[in-house]
């Protein structure tokens, strides 16, 4: 009697009245808006742009008769295509679990060696030789991906990626340092090369959520160093844009800069969210609901702003794309921890303020940068050389006022300008954009629950990285954006098996239905 009363309360409340009304506005939206309805389209089936290329094709043929030579081999021999392809996926799983946890880095010669170089290479290497001498190459073609006449996977990216990193060569005419230089088109390019090594290995469901439920095990520990670091208060950051507005207390965990650990947060938070919620089995959605507090508890000791705003968007978004009921507790959550994290409402009140302190400073890096960009606005200063340019802007500007002989611009977008120019910012925004659409092309068409949640999750955790990058250079942290491509890769290599293109995938399913994972 007393459900029934509270149930007949709700259908006359005011609440009731406000979700409705807000439902129906997200429909109007999602249904009439161009971007939206571009966003959410299947992509083209891409072009085989890998066989486009004499030498690319006659290195097919070799590569063809290579693997049929070795397949005539004796047992033990013949097996080493499968055993490199076990350590591939192996490698790939270490990748998503430890880059985040090793702050290893050192500087060998000219070349910085860290854990994400040595494992990169050691993936390419391993996973060369199973393309080179596996007898089949396995076949997928539909929406944003299909396999070449190499065996190489193409994809929607193809002629975004060979473009962009053609540009960053070709900016390097103007670069001071060809070193600097060299070294950011190699640290893309291998970022690119762990992208299309994840689309060939994750070819089954099974694959892509065991290195997304890797990535969240790695951001799990990840998140717990940052809250006993806070609770036994050692390498706590005193940092801040502006000395006047040092903050005290803030947690980096393994990233070691409390910015560089929120990046990383926020990009996961949603995905973790997607998973609790993509899962009928009660031990799992308790493991991942762990998961997104320890996540938010640590994103919120981090006290940086432009990862607040970016997860508060990107949690909005998520909310009103999958229960429009859920806005108010998440509005609710939010107001709760505005109130009990210490600091955090002073932080946020002066979010907008740019008139003094670190809002000003923050500024005067935005006019470092697009003075930076004016100087060569086509091709830029070159890749991967801002900071050595910068000394020279703020010598030919002392108005600026800035304190730092080198300090990046605090804002992706900027650095790519300035460094890459129009050309490179432009592939660089096409690109971005096309990762979103792989996600939420993927929510809309997906036939189970499970990865329709999970297409959510990635997209809203991409939304949250963009908002960031306009207050960090988020792009350029080598630790953490690599789990950005390794995310994108491993939502556009669910794609055949989720049936984005129509089909109900080869686990079957149909739409709504969850595989109780």
């Amino acid at each position: 009697m007393r459900a029934a009363w509270m149930q007949q309360a709700y259908e006359t409340s005011v609440t009731r009245t406000a979700i409705l009304r807000l439902r129906a506005w997200a429909r109007g939206l999602a249904e009439g808006s161009a971007l939206v309805r571009w966003l959410t389209a299947r992509p083209a089936v891409p072009a085989d742009l890998w066989a486009g290329s004499a030498v690319i094709r006659a290195a097919g043929r070799a590569r063809d008769a290579l693997a049929a030579a070795w397949a005539r081999l004796p047992g033990p021999l013949r097996a080493l295509p499968g055993l490199a392809g076990r350590v591939t996926e192996l490698l790939l799983l270490a990748t998503a679990l430890v880059v985040a946890l090793v702050p290893f880095k050192r500087q060998v010669g000219p070349v910085p060696v860290s854990v994400e170089v040595v494992l990169l290479a050691l993936l390419a290497a391993v996973w060369i030789v199973h393309w080179a001498l596996r007898p089949e190459h396995p076949r997928r073609e539909g929406p944003g991906l299909r396999t070449s006449a190499t065996g190489l996977p193409a994809t929607v990216f193809d002629p975004w990626f060979a473009g962009f990193l053609f540009v960053l060569v070709l900016s390097l005419v103007n670069a001071r340092s060809l070193l600097e230089g060299l070294q950011t088109v190699a640290r893309q390019a291998s970022f690119f090369v762990l992208f299309y090594i994840t689309v060939d290995t994750a070819r089954r469901r099974e694959g892509v959520y065991r290195l997304v439920d890797a990535i969240l095990a790695g951001a799990l520990l990840v998140g717990c160093i940052g809250l006993a670091q806070y609770v036994l208060g050692f390498d706590l950051s005193v940092s801040g844009l502006a000395g006047e507005e040092q903050i005290r207390g803030r947690i980096g965990s393994t990233q070691e800069n409390p910015n560089f650990l929120s990046e990383y947060l926020i990009l996961l938070i949603p995905v973790a969210l997607a998973r609790t919620l993509g899962t009928n089995r009660m031990a799992a959605r308790v493991y991942y609901g762990a998961i997104v507090l320890v996540l938010l508890a640590a994103e919120f000791l981090t006290y940086t702003r432009g990862g607040w705003l970016g997860l508060a968007v990107a949690i909005a978004v998520f909310v009103l794309l999958v229960d429009v009921r859920y806005l108010l507790v998440a509005a609710g959550a939010g107001a709760v921890a505005v109130v009990a994290v210490p600091g955090m409402l002073e932080r946020l009140t002066g979010l907008l303020d740019f008139s003094t302190g670190s809002g000003a400073f923050r500024l005067n890096l935005y006019r470092a940068a697009l003075l930076m960009w004016s100087r060569s606005p086509w091709l830029g200063v070159g890749a991967g050389n801002y900071l050595e340019v910068y000394p020279d802007i703020i010598r030919d500007y002392p108005l600026l006022d800035l304190r730092f002989h080198t300090y990046s611009s605090h804002n992706a977008y900027l650095t790519v300008a300035a460094e890459t120019g129009v050309l490179g910012l432009a592939l660089f925004l096409v690109i971005i954009l096309l990762a979103l659409r792989v996600a939420f092309a993927g929510w809309r068409h997906a036939a189970l629950r499970e990865d329709r949640l999970l297409f959510l999750g990635g997209g809203c955790g991409m939304i949250a990285f963009l908002i960031q990058s306009l207050s960090n250079i988020t792009f350029f942290h080598p630790r953490v954006v690599l789990y950005y491509w390794l995310l994108l890769a491993l939502l556009l290599a669910l794609y055949p098996a989720a049936g984005v293109d129509g089909a109900a995938g080869p686990d079957g399913g149909a739409r709504g239905r969850d595989r109780g994972r």
